[in-house]
């Protein structure tokens, strides 16, 4: 047994247990970050299922176990792609949604489970016997499935091409928070494909190679590090110092966020902040949208959307007509501007639009509340006698 590969192993696995036991509790309580919280959770146990398998070698229980050779090498190369898919679900994106996509992204897993088949169909003699060739020099290997050396180079080549699509997608939020969060995860991909190109060129020059194990370790320590002292992982560290209290709704709309307790806590928090971004005049923008408006906040659409129907009991457009028409309400009672003025200042983009949402929610035309509020006026000014 190889003691200090087992060593650094079991490490590994400690922690990786840890941080998949914090990511189940997150995926359970987290209803609407389910989507991050997936690939987060994929990652994870990914982590461990490639500690178990160090273990695994470094103890020997290879040899009166073969079936489990290189059985999880297929899906340890989805690594660097869970980090990017991770990086991506944070911002409302799913890389998974599109049929293209997910042939795409499952190619290099399908192409080292098709070089597998031939080792896999060996006898587990063969297998133990090959793999003891392989761990004694790697130029002893001679079965096509890939090992060593061409394996990580498969994952470091990963690591950077997901790392560049990602500085190609670039981030879209202009918080430094979500920014910087992303910086982290981008930053474990580069120690990924850094450490492989590490070990290569040891082997290359020295022809002395070490176990991956040792590079694993501290990589988990450090992203479990991240996620444990970011326990609101990142689309929610941005409001970290908001008040989870609600904003009053225009039109005494309830609170529906507070039948729910504290699973609504960070809703209500991201609602305060949306509620902001609408008080200061974001609903007059002609084109504005759900992803506009969680842009400006520096969330998800995703996670904008369930705030707004979790905390106003209506959905994004609904909510937004509200604004407009309280606005349209006030400049009808007030000025002499126009129906027509009125409408697009207050964010509609057509007249038959504005009318239909006016109806909806007062009952009545435009020009039929602007002579109700002008008949209020007079009488108000009236005596009774007259």
């Amino acid at each position: 047994m190889n003691y200090w590969t087992g060593a650094a192993a079991l490490v590994c696995l400690c922690i990786g247990i840890i941080l998949l036991m914090a990511s189940l509790t997150w995926f359970v309580n987290r209803r609407h970050d389910r989507l991050p919280m997936a690939y987060l959770l994929a990652l994870v146990c990914l982590v461990v299922l490639q500690s178990l398998e160090f273990l695994y070698h470094a103890s020997g229980w290879f040899q009166p176990f073969p079936f489990f050779l290189k059985l999880i090498d297929p899906l340890i190369v989805l690594i660097p792609f869970c980090v990017y898919g991770y990086i991506r679900a944070l911002q409302g994106e799913n890389v998974l949604s599109q049929t293209r996509g997910r042939w795409l992204h499952a190619s290099p897993m399908i192409a080292v489970a098709l070089l597998a088949i031939p080792f896999w169909s060996l006898p587990g003699e063969a297998k133990v016997h090959w793999m003891i060739q392989g761990m004694n020099s790697e130029a002893l290997w001679q079965p096509v499935t890939l090992f060593g050396n061409p394996y990580l180079a498969v994952i470091g080549g990963l690591s950077l091409f997901y790392w560049g699509l990602q500085n190609k997608h670039g981030i879209n939020s202009r918080k430094v928070a979500v920014k910087e969060w992303v910086g982290h995860l981008q930053r474990i991909q580069l120690v990924i494909a850094g450490s492989m190109a590490l070990r290569i060129t040891i082997y290359l020059i020295y022809d002395e190679s070490f176990s991956v194990t040792y590079v694993l370790a501290p990589t988990m320590a450090y992203l479990t590090y991240l996620l444990l002292t970011h326990a609101r992982p990142p689309a929610h560290l941005l409001r970290a110092n908001l008040e989870p209290i609600a904003e009053p709704f225009i039109g005494g709309q309830p609170d529906v966020a507070a039948e729910h307790g504290g699973e609504s806590s960070l809703s209500r928090a991201l609602f305060s902040e949306l509620c902001n971004a609408m008080e200061q005049g974001a609903f007059r923008d002609t084109a504005l949208t759900l992803r506009k408006l969680a842009d400006t906040c520096g969330t998800t659409t995703h996670q904008a959307s369930a705030a707004i129907n979790l905390c106003s009991g209506a959905n994004f457009y609904e909510w937004v007509n509200r604004y407009r028409i309280d606005a349209a309400n006030q400049a009808l009672a007030s000025t002499d501007l126009s129906v027509t003025e009125i409408c697009y200042e207050s964010g509609f983009n057509s007249k038959s639009t504005f009318n239909t949402a006016f109806r909806k929610i007062n009952g009545c035309t435009p020009t039929e509340f602007r002579k109700k509020q002008e008949n209020n006026q007079t009488g108000g000014l009236q005596t009774p006698g007259s």
